[in-house]
């Protein structure tokens, strides 16, 4: 069983000049592909729920895929999902799992919870006068892509944040606009060889983009292992995660 116990805290200080000042220090957790079900228990997701809110984010972004197969847990990850708490909110994007399980009850369970959808949508985050754009594009596989929304009426000098369920979508965006890409869909390849052999996996976001911290233009994209598992309940040089991101005002250090 996957259990909340292994899962690794990945934390990140993304800098950046376009961070605004009232902005310097802001904390958030991005959590995805949590698979809750057989393998990944309504006790597992309290526990996760409860570990994530005892971090005290400013913000929890959820970046899809949080139900396995069946549309009975759809309504109970929701349920539970509610339960998160963060001053600022919490916000997310579907994955491919969900809406292939039941996208119109997904839809209708993510907003029940509170949680803000950001598919194809975009919200400025605004403290002490100044403000950052979050948004969301639709998931690569099974519905349409909008990055408008996130791009209307913003300036080159705004921190752009976007959520995206599947990596591969980073080679979509104009170069030179979004800041921060935040998705998962990958598991890091759930079992691998010392984390550079995976498995074949449909899709090519299992290779390009499979884990870590990249860039793709003028962008850095962070990609998770998640949470949870597809199929066996095994991981093999892929740890769960969760990522832990402060954003600080100061030129940006390249990726090495």
């Amino acid at each position: 069983m996957n259990n909340i116990n292994r899962i690794q805290l990945c934390q990140y200080l993304f800098r950046s000049l376009d961070v605004p000042e009232e902005f310097d220090g802001f904390r958030f957790i991005f959590i995805c592909d949590i698979h809750h079900g057989r393998c990944f228990p309504a006790k597992n997701l309290r526990g996760l729920v409860t570990l994530v809110n005892a971090m005290k984010p400013d913000a929890i972004l959820l970046g899809g895929d949080y139900v396995d197969h069946d549309p009975e847990c759809i309504v109970t990850f929701f349920k539970e999902a509610a339960r998160f708490s963060a001053p600022v909110g919490v916000f997310g994007v579907l994955g491919n799992h969900d809406r292939r399980t039941d996208a119109d009850l997904s839809l209708e369970c993510m907003k029940e919870s509170g949680i803000t959808l950001l598919d194809n949508d975009a919200v400025w985050v605004e403290r002490g006068g100044e403000r950052i754009r979050l948004g969301g594009v639709g998931d690569l596989w099974t519905t349409t892509q909008d990055i408008r929304p996130m791009l209307k009426g913003t300036r080159k000098e705004d921190l752009m944040i976007l959520l995206s369920h599947h990596p591969d979508f980073a080679e979509l965006l104009p170069s030179d606009k979004i800041d921060l890409m935040l998705c998962g869909h990958t598991h890091g390849g759930q079992v691998s060889f010392l984390g550079k052999w995976i498995p074949p996996w449909p899709g090519s976001a299992k290779h390009k983009y499979l884990t870590g911290i990249m860039k793709e233009g003028d962008t850095t994209v962070i990609i998770s292992n998640g949470v949870g598992t597809v199929g066996p309940p095994v991981r093999v040089f892929a740890k769960p995660q969760i990522w832990e991101i402060t954003l600080k005002r100061e030129a940006e250090v390249p990726i090495q």
